[in-house]
């Protein structure tokens, strides 16, 4: 008890004599990243987690997802958030409101590398846009801390590979951001599919549509200097990828319908989509190749990716498919906007955030029983599960492994987008397969390399100084 009350005015201690940031006050007053990891590696060891000590987070984006993540941990007493961190100061500002109404003690960053350094977080939760996920990952496993990543799990599939090894290498806790799979009655629908309810199962249909107007996301504002006053750092937002003129809609929210940092709706609600198709079908199975057709055809925006797409992957013993368009979202009556179709020889199954229902199929004998279940809670139970694997140092319901398979289903489908053929793919090796120039748009596309000074080995920075 003694260590403990001891360990706890350490801690306090340093809160004053570093002037730790606490809500309101501005960002631009924290401490510069080198400063301040040279206090905490000189006064702080490596934290160790008591059973019944809160988990303390560092929040790295606190944009419209990373608020989101930020209610579901206030809404526990286990957890409890020290450190927040976004480009945008407004966010930040944002993210800071959310916690003051808790807590009174946390930092605010610019450098989520600050985060990294500070050995009083136990736990990184990564919201940032999606080509910023594999750096924080790397960082994060390497300082030890555990981690909780939305999807997808990267842009390239070089970076989910890089990002599975850091993970195991340094025996970190991951969990993915698929909060489906923590839902009963998601669980429930996969369980059917994998008993043989509705019999052999050889077509799984994922959708999503949207009811935008032709106008699409406009052309966005490129009046740099305008948004630098709120707080805009163009420069490293675009990071590794090739840099590009600043454009509103490449920066909050919509950067994802940019394939420099995304790849729009496969990667988007794609992945929570493919993700329930390849839980149900078996992880173990992997493509032997894919097909994307599609285009910008509608929209008269400035994005990049596609407003229509149908991907096809070809298994040994089924097809997967996705469908999205964006401009039209009508579906039979009864369907949400998005969802998936298992259909087997006795029966289909539908299921989407609003619960599922079976559909029996009588031309094979009597068919299935009719079987239907409403809603269940996803993230509260993903959280928890989340923390019980931190608490007993087991994985969680979504791996490492597991969010780079479903990721790289759907790069595999963005690749055969962009090369513009049916690709083959090699599981043991994650490329494709042959040398003509169409696979080997593919490959380029799934391993595109780090620009600017950064890289998937360490020294991730190589311009950082010192």
């Amino acid at each position: 008890m003694q260590e403990k009350q001891n360990k706890e005015v350490s801690r306090r201690s340093f809160i004053e004599k570093t002037a730790k940031i606490t809500a309101g006050l501005a960002v631009g007053s924290a401490l510069t990243r080198t400063s301040q990891a040279q206090v905490y590696k000189s006064i702080l060891p490596s934290r160790i987690l008591g059973a019944n000590e809160k988990i303390r987070t560092g929040h790295i984006g606190t944009g419209g997802m990373g608020r989101s993540n930020l209610g579901f941990v206030l809404k526990r007493d286990d957890i409890q958030p020290i450190a927040l961190c976004d480009l945008y100061r407004k966010n930040l500002e944002r993210g800071a409101q959310m916690v003051k109404q808790k807590y009174s003690d946390f930092t605010l960053h610019h450098d989520f590398r600050e985060i990294i350094d500070n050995k009083d977080v136990d736990a990184v939760v990564i919201a940032t846009p999606d080509h910023w996920h594999c750096l924080c990952v790397l960082y994060a496993a390497d300082a030890k801390k555990h981690i909780y990543c939305e999807k997808p799990l990267s842009t390239t599939i070089a970076e989910g590979r890089k990002m599975v090894e850091a993970v195991r290498r340094n025996k970190v806790i991951f969990q993915g951001g698929t909060m489906q799979r923590s839902g009963q009655h998601f669980q429930e629908a996969v369980e059917l599919v994998k008993s043989g309810y509705i019999g052999k199962v050889a077509h799984v249909e994922t959708f999503n549509h949207e009811d935008k107007p032709i106008e699409g996301i406009g052309l966005g504002d490129n009046d740099q200097a305008k948004w630098e006053k709120e707080g805009l750092d163009w420069d490293f937002h675009q990071g590794w990828v090739e840099h590009r003129p600043f454009n509103t809609n490449r920066w909050i929210y919509h950067f994802r319908w940019f394939l420099d940092y995304s790849g729009g709706k496969i990667t988007d609600w794609g992945a929570h989509l493919i993700d329930i198709a390849l839980w149900g079908m078996g992880e173990e199975k992997q493509p032997k190749s894919v097909t994307a057709v599609g285009g910008k055809f509608v929209l008269t925006d400035n994005r990049t990716t596609p407003d229509t797409l149908e991907a096809v992957w070809e298994f040994d013993d089924y097809i997967l498919t996705f469908t999205n368009r964006v401009y039209n979202m009508y579906l039979p009556k009864g369907y949400s906007d998005h969802g998936i179709l298992f259909h087997g020889t006795l029966g289909t199954l539908r299921v989407d955030r609003g619960g599922y229902e079976v559909f029996p199929v009588p031309n094979n004998g009597d068919g299935c029983e009719p079987k239907k279940s409403g809603p269940s809670q996803l993230n509260e139970p993903h959280w928890q599960n989340f923390v019980d694997s931190i608490r007993e140092n087991k994985d969680p319901i979504v791996t490492v492994e597991t969010l780079h398979n479903t990721t790289r289903v759907c790069h595999m489908g963005t690749c055969a987008y962009v090369a513009g053929a049916r690709l083959l793919w090699d599981p043991a090796n994650e490329r494709f397969i042959g040398d003509d120039e169409a696979t080997k748009k593919g490959n380029a596309w799934a391993y595109r390399p780090y620009l600017n000074g950064w890289s998937l080995e360490p020294p991730y920075d190589r311009q950082q100084k010192g």
